[in-house]
């Protein structure tokens, strides 16, 4: 387990029992085309599918053809095709959307990513689309070190547009299982 993944799993407290999901690697690669980063394996492992403190949501890779699944996926192409979306912060960067996987979501419309670009996905830098600024943003570190430094407050600024998780103390993650059982109670965890 990376250290960014071990920080994690000390950091993030889990809301109930049901965590982690079980994947097939093997199966994803080859449905997806690609392998992933062994930190957000070892996220998906430990977590899974779910919400950090009901505000930043992680989808898991899942093999499917049904675009209703909220799963790792490409931007959609009504998106990539969209020259509103195609504006990043440091205009040097020359990434691409169809470069971009999904891998999480804020409930304030935020969107990230990973570049998916090179051999090796443990290279994969992160970006954001802060929905507020209209603009991709790069950070060069992977998913569980993005994650730790913005549960640390760590940034110089606040890389999504929700500042309250930067330098949240004991944040939850509650996981998409276990937020289903709890609605089915008329359970609502993040009041």
């Amino acid at each position: 387990m990376s250290d960014q993944v071990e920080a994690l799993s000390e950091m993030l407290t889990p809301f109930g029992d049901d965590i982690g999901d079980v994947v097939d690697w093997e199966a994803v690669k080859s449905a997806y085309g690609t392998d992933f980063p062994e930190d957000y394996k070892a996220f998906v492992r430990l977590f899974g599918n779910g919400t950090v403190e009901g505000m930043i949501g992680v989808r898991i890779p899942i093999v499917t053809v049904d675009p209703m699944v909220r799963r790792v996926a490409p931007l959609s192409s009504s998106i990539r095709t969209d020259p509103a979306f195609n504006r990043w912060a440091d205009p040097n960067m020359d990434y691409t959307l169809d470069q971009l996987l999904v891998w999480g979501e804020t409930d304030s419309a935020d969107v990230l990513c990973w570049i998916a670009v090179g051999s090796n996905p443990d290279g994969w830098p992160v970006a954001v689309y802060v929905r507020g600024d209209a603009a991709w943003t790069v950070y060069r570190c992977g998913m569980a070190e993005f994650l730790v430094k913005l549960l640390r407050g760590e940034f110089s600024e606040c890389p999504i547009t929700d500042a309250s998780l930067m330098g949240l103390q004991n944040p939850r993650f509650l996981h998409d299982r276990e937020e289903e059982r709890l609605a089915e109670q008329g359970v609502y965890p993040w009041d």
